[in-house]
């Protein structure tokens, strides 16, 4: 892609923004040269580690660039300072700790596992540097025996030659003949500061005198030879420096290719780190990769950056491979344009961009760009002239896999002319099959929009009742310029505007017109687009809603076979031990308790009019009511949940099964008792409980005359006694 296409979309703040997260001068180097990918598996392949780390707790700490390092050790005889084994040992305990961090994740992402492949253990030349040099870059006396040998010899030496000097100092005239009580260095050797008037009286080799003249610097002749001694030691400190060094080097120089491999992938996550870093300031991600373009809930990165709460948009191709975008200035065409080809680069660049989940872009081998107010001065060209050039420039290298993206096309020139050939252009890029994303302000080409199938018309919307964009796209419509009012709003006097309104001819006021109807409906159609959006959103979530009743039923149905299976073994148990003990001797009260419960089990499924609304019913162990009857579908409001069930499926809950005739005269008493009987029977109920009192007699004649009642007897004491009557009804056959 051409450096100018990138500059114009501001790639280069984009990787300005980047360098704020970066650690080394090493990453910073790499992101200067960070292009657009056009490779496909090369992109998936840097978002998949950008997936897998973006979650992650590591973090980087500053570290220097060795790659210089590396080269100069592969020189034959080059050695590194001390200074240099410590920023390299900085840089492999980094990588140790990352490989560490990173391995701890490796097994559940495999992205992190080819990272982890690349940092190598150096822990035999970090265990070497680390016993050589010191916190400070400099070579311990350690480092070698030889070596610790000498710098006793010096600092032996060194002690010796400053106290023969110190004794000097304290001599009876000292103060007479020195300037100072001092001993300092001048040519890599021991002197005192003396006098220069009293230079005579100190026996030894002058090395010189400071700038004003006053002071001579003296080394007395009695440490000469003591200063030659310590010149030859420090001559093989600084061999025996070398030889320790050279060998340290030549380890490194083993290593070295590995020690390079490992510390570009260090680099590399660097990188990858400031780009989850970035993508967090905004809420980055990935769209998918695809034949369409289209931007849900777009915003442009730098604004992003800048303001969280920036107005997002849909850029949307709706199926075509060209958008032609019209409305008003100031309405956000540009920046529209300017979105779609800075994302284009970042996804390309594996870099996060600010869209919405859902949102899919196609990979694209070139992005060409003609965009803004440029011209050329040196070249003494005119806008208009600038912009031909440029797109004359790139039109011959468009194809299938070209995006090109054209900022008022057509402008700077007479506007018919400008758009005939803007329409040519955007025949030559059909022809070619480039995805195109033009905007425009002429009416020809506007008219083009709308009936060439190859270019999407859309339009800014505009609120005409505040003159502000809305920062939305209406798509399948053209927009008017507005010129006049965004005129008004820039603060134009209304007598020019009112002037030129005047002046426009009837055709463009007919035109004029037509697009503003034609934007009303455009507005319509995105307010009606944005509430049926809504009630899809309300509908899937009824339909979730659905599915997870839907699960919880069959899952109550599982596990209600399950418990009817545990139920019929644990009948068939009772009823084997019941029936053996009542063939043995049963007594009347076990013979009626044995009838009633087996009624009970062995009832026959409800039938359609045995359930009603209002009802309670009992279904795999859940008590319910009944809303609505279908058929042989049941409608069953259960505690939290609604659903239908087969009538076959339920049992009816006993409910209403007795009633207190007490203190009633015979008749009413009677004719409650045989309504109660009807209901009773009519809703299936094996029996009911009849408080009678002293009308015992009265209700026995009753109950024995009745086709419905299979047998009764008197309640036991436990169930109430004499005043009581338990009554067996027949099975209605309803």
């Amino acid at each position: 892609m051409r450096e100018e296409d990138l500059r114009r979309l501001d790639f280069h703040r984009i990787k300005e923004e980047l360098g704020r997260f970066l650690n080394s001068p090493a990453t910073e180097r790499v992101l200067k040269d960070l292009v657009p990918l056009t490779d496909r598996e090369l992109i998936l392949s840097e978002i998949a580690l950008w997936e897998a780390l973006k979650d992650t707790e590591l973090k980087l700490h500053r570290f220097e660039d060795i790659s210089p390092l590396l080269e100069r050790s592969r020189i034959e005889g080059a050695y590194l300072s001390a200074r240099d084994l410590l920023a390299l040992l900085n840089v492999l305990k980094l990588i140790k700790e990352v490989r560490r961090n990173i391995g701890r994740e490796a097994g559940s992402k495999p992205p992190l596992r080819e990272l982890a492949r690349k940092l190598h253990q150096f822990s035999s030349l970090e265990n070497l540097i680390e016993s050589s040099v010191d916190r400070r870059g400099f070579l311990k006396d350690e480092a070698s025996e030889e070596l610790l040998r000498i710098r006793k010899s010096i600092r032996g030496l060194e002690k010796e030659i400053m106290n023969r000097l110190e004794s000097l100092l304290r001599r009876p005239d000292a103060e007479k003949v020195f300037t100072d009580k001092i001993i300092t260095i001048r040519n890599n050797r021991y002197v005192v500061p003396v006098k220069s008037s009293q230079v005579k009286k100190v026996f030894g080799i002058v090395h010189g005198s400071s700038s004003s003249g006053y002071t001579t610097y003296v080394e007395p002749q009695f440490v000469v030879e003591l200063n030659n001694d310590l010149t030859e030691l420090k001559i093989k400190e600084e061999e025996e420096t070398r030889k320790v060094l050279r060998r340290i080097t030549s380890y490194v120089r083993d290593f070295s290719n590995k020690i390079e491999e490992s510390f570009e992938t260090l680099v590399k996550i660097d990188l990858l780190l400031a780009k989850c870093e970035l993508g967090k300031k905004y809420g980055g991600r990935f769209p998918k990769q695809g034949d369409r373009v289209e931007l849900i809930g777009a915003k442009h990165p730098l604004l992003a950056l800048k303001d969280p709460s920036t107005v997002p948009v849909d850029i949307l191709l709706k199926g075509r491979k060209g958008l032609i975008l019209t409305g008003p200035n100031t309405g956000g065409k540009t920046v529209a344009l300017k979105t779609l080809g800075l994302i284009v680069l970042m996804v390309q660049s594996a870099i996060p961009v600010p869209v919405a989940e859902g949102s899919t872009l196609p990979l694209f081998k070139d992005v060409f760009v003609d965009v803004g107010d440029e011209q050329s001065v040196e070249q003494n060209l005119s806008t208009f002239s600038y912009h031909t050039k440029n797109v004359a420039g790139f039109l011959p290298h468009t194809g299938s896999t070209t995006l090109v993206l054209l900022d008022e096309l057509g402008a700077g020139t007479d506007p018919s002319e400008g758009s005939a050939l803007g329409i040519s252009i955007l025949e030559y890029l059909k022809g070619k099959g480039a995805w195109v994303f033009v905007t425009t302000h002429h009416t020809p080409i506007k008219l083009y929009a709308l009936r060439c199938d190859y270019y999407t018309p859309a339009s800014v919307l505009f609120d005409r009742k505040t003159l502000k964009p809305l920062y939305k796209i209406a798509y399948n419509t053209v927009g008017e310029s507005m010129a006049f009012e965004v005129a008004r709003r820039c603060g134009l006097p209304e007598e020019i505007v009112a002037r030129a309104m005047e002046s426009m001819e009837d055709f463009g006021t007919r035109y004029a017109d037509a697009m503003e109807k034609l934007s009303r409906y455009a507005e319509e159609y995105e307010r009606k687009l944005l509430e049926i959006e809504k009630l899809k959103e309300e509908l899937e979530e009824e339909k979730k809603r659905y599915e997870s009743l839907r699960t919880e039923y069959e899952e109550m149905k599982r596990r209600g076979w399950k418990e009817v299976y545990r139920e019929a073994k644990d009948y068939l148990r009772s009823l084997r031990e019941r029936g053996e003990a009542l063939l043995r001797r049963p007594s009347e009260k076990e013979l009626e308790e044995f009838i009633s419960s087996e009624e009970k089990r062995l009832a026959p499924p409800l039938s359609v009019e045995e359930v009603r609304v209002g009802d309670k019913v009992e279904f795999m162990g859940k008590k319910g009511k009944v809303l609505q009857v279908k058929g042989d579908r049941v409608f069953v409001a259960f505690e939290g949940m609604k659903v239908w069930v087969g009538r076959e499926e339920l049992k009816k809950v006993a409910g209403g099964g007795v009633i207190d005739l007490s203190g009633m005269d015979r008749e009413s008493a009677l004719a409650e008792l045989e309504r109660f009987i009807e209901e009773a029977w009519t809703r299936g109920l094996r029996s009911v409980k009849v408080f009678h009192g002293s009308l015992k007699k009265d209700v026995h004649d009753f109950l024995s005359r009745s086709d419905k009642i299979r047998f009764y007897r008197e309640a036991y004491p436990n169930e109430g006694g004499a005043g009581v009557s338990i009554v067996f009804l027949r099975v209605s056959n309803s």
